[in-house]
């Protein structure tokens, strides 16, 4: 049975039923809408020596004229487009207190290269500071 979904009169003959009108009209739109990029997750390490901290992200296919990253002395925003409307993004809260203007970023099309200089040469624990439970809890009420 061959009908359009729109209405209740239904044949089995192909033909006739591409004849027959729908019981409504309108236009339809034939491509998605565009919903923006599609978001894609990036493999990224790090690393540390006594005066620097340098985060590598592996982002193949990416574009570097329009990918940039921000950085103040406590916060790091990345956010990296690729080829074919895909991009990263990544928001880290530092673990430590760096130099912004003596820190510099390597862009090229495979990996992006961030060296931070740190405010004081002391080991960080972690690259991210850690999210203390009030924090937590504030951010998920918000939610």
């Amino acid at each position: 049975m061959k009908y359009w979904s729109c209405c209740k009169r239904k044949t089995s003959d192909f033909n006739t039923f591409l004849a027959q009108e729908g019981c409504t009209t309108g236009t339809h739109v034939w491509t998605k809408k565009d919903a923006g990029k599609k978001v894609v997750p990036c493999r990224h390490d790090w690393h540390q020596t006594g005066g620097e901290v340098t985060i590598s992200v592996y982002a193949k296919n990416s574009v570097p004229d329009l990918s940039y990253v921000e950085a103040n002395s406590t916060m790091l925003n990345i956010h990296i487009v690729f080829e074919g409307e895909k991009e990263f993004h990544r928001s880290v809260k530092l673990w430590g207190v760096i130099d912004v203007k003596r820190s510099y970023v390597n862009m090229t099309a495979t990996k992006i290269e961030l060296t931070m200089r740190k405010a004081e040469p002391l080991l960080w624990a972690s690259l991210e500071l850690p999210v203390s439970n009030t924090q937590q809890k504030k951010e998920n009420s918000d939610q």
